[in-house]
């Protein structure tokens, strides 16, 4: 898999009501061989993204797409129509240490972490990595651990008959 970093030149689009986004051409979604949502960094002409989602744009074009945050958009004046300067890369999706050590103490959250699926494992690392202090990181990893044993105790007893 590639993990260069991708730059390109390419128009805001936006529909009545709504923010912009942006389409990120199929051939840099082949290159990093993505097959579902995918965080990424980088800059929309030299101001900082910070960690975004990429999407599947669905089945009509093999094209995926990044909404902007009404700040992002705001920050660059961009609007639907402009032209736009586009670097992104791979975000650093490694498990935090703190989550790899509850990890190692907490057999039941290892578990449960693991039975999930990776979008799932994917926005667990993203909610964690969003808090600002170290308390919230604290508090984040707790709600994190009671959510996924949740949701593993639900999967185990299986449909609810009713």
């Amino acid at each position: 898999m590639n993990r260069e970093p991708i730059r390109f030149r390419t128009r805001l689009l936006q529909y009545p009501g709504m923010g912009p986004w942006f389409q990120i051409p199929a051939r840099f979604i082949r290159a990093w061989r993505l097959t579902m949502t995918t965080t990424v960094e980088g800059t929309i002409n030299g101001h900082p993204l910070g960690r975004r989602a990429i999407k599947d744009s669905g089945p009509k074009t093999d094209d995926w797409y990044m909404g902007l945050t009404k700040d992002i958009a705001e920050a660059i004046d961009g609007k639907g129509g402009d032209e736009v300067e586009i670097e992104l890369r791979l975000a650093d999706m490694t498990m935090p240490p703190e989550m790899a050590e509850r990890m190692k103490t907490d057999a039941d959250f290892a578990h449960a972490y693991e039975a999930l699926i990776p979008n799932h494992k994917r926005k667990a690392i993203e909610h964690y990595l969003e808090a600002k202090t170290a308390a919230g990181r604290t508090a984040r990893l707790e709600k994190i651990a009671r959510t996924v044993k949740a949701r593993l105790r639900e999967l185990k007893k299986g449909p609810s008959s009713g």
